[in-house]
């Protein structure tokens, strides 16, 4: 059902998963003698269920504004999904790839620095369409940043998805220097040595971007925001400072990849969508099943 209110077309669900939190409030009694603010607020707990609550009914907020624009009239909020039985000679999955945060390691402060961006957030910030534009900035201040380091925030990964993950790196990198021709740009990560040997001739061709083998053992968020990084696992190596931090994330196949394989019965590792020549097609134990290549 859609009802107008105040000049907004608004679409009434019913699935509306749990009920809406409510600001803890002081007691009757206290408020009886003291100017106390009566409204608290929520506390962790309740803001945390509110923020669940509110991301859970995976719904629009009902303002209609997309049916208001579609030309067409092909959005209909009143159609039910459909279920379709196809029958199909060959079946062809195509993975895409998700970069999870849930290995990133707690002391690189993603979350709580707020100059320390995970590659996917820094793939936004550069897009043109993206959150500022396409304008590199530094989420803190606003400010250009005059060097940028890409860490590697995962201990290890399978070499195809850890090759990926530094071919994702080393393309934003080329992307911020068109931006920022004058910039420092890093790149640290362990275990390079395949990576280097497969790619020597494209990395001889980097425009001052460099590409040094070491852990980082330590961030520390300094006074005027900058990013010292402490260069080795034990933290006794050297130290250098950054205006931005970009984290290097693990590649992993998208869970709906995942899904539609176990329905298909494959057997399917997850790194073996990013083997390959990266064009044609990867076979499987099925003859009429293939997996599309990411190179």
């Amino acid at each position: 059902m859609m009802y107008e209110k105040k000049g907004r077309y608004i679409v009434e669900f019913q699935d509306i998963p749990t009920a809406r939190q409510h600001q803890i409030e002081i007691d009757l009694e206290e408020r009886r003698n003291c100017y106390k603010e009566v409204e608290l607020g929520f506390n962790e707990e309740r803001a945390l269920a509110e923020a669940r609550r509110c991301l859970s009914c995976r719904r629009c907020l009902g303002c209609a504004l997309c049916w208001a624009e579609c030309k067409p009239e092909a959005i209909i909020f009143e159609m039910e999904d459909e279920v379709f039985d196809i029958e199909a000679e060959s079946v062809i999955i195509s993975p895409g790839v998700e970069r999870p945060i849930d290995r990133v390691d707690g002391r690189f402060g993603l979350g709580k620095v707020l100059n320390v961006l995970t590659d996917l957030q820094f793939e936004r910030m550069l897009s043109d369409s993206g959150p500022s534009a396409g304008l590199v900035i530094r989420p803190f201040d606003g400010e250009i940043p005059s060097s940028i380091a890409f860490v590697q925030s995962y201990g290890s990964a399978a070499p195809q998805m850890h090759q990926a993950a530094l071919t994702f790196a080393l393309n934003e990198a080329l992307m911020a220097r068109k931006k920022l021709p004058q910039a420092e740009i890093a790149v640290f990560a362990t275990s390079t040595e395949a990576f280097v040997s497969a790619n020597e001739a494209e990395l001889r061709k980097l425009d001052r971007i460099t590409l040094q083998e070491c852990a980082v053992g330590e961030v520390q968020e300094s006074e005027d925001h900058g990013i010292t990084l402490t260069l080795g696992s034990n933290g006794s190596g050297e130290t250098r400072k950054f205006d931005l931090v970009v984290l290097i994330t693990q590649p992993q196949v998208a869970r709906a990849v995942k899904t539609l394989s176990k329905a298909l019965g494959l057997d399917v590792a997850y790194a073996s969508f990013i083997s390959g020549p990266g064009t044609g097609l990867i076979t499987t134990d099925k003859e009429t099943v293939s997996l599309t290549a990411q190179g």
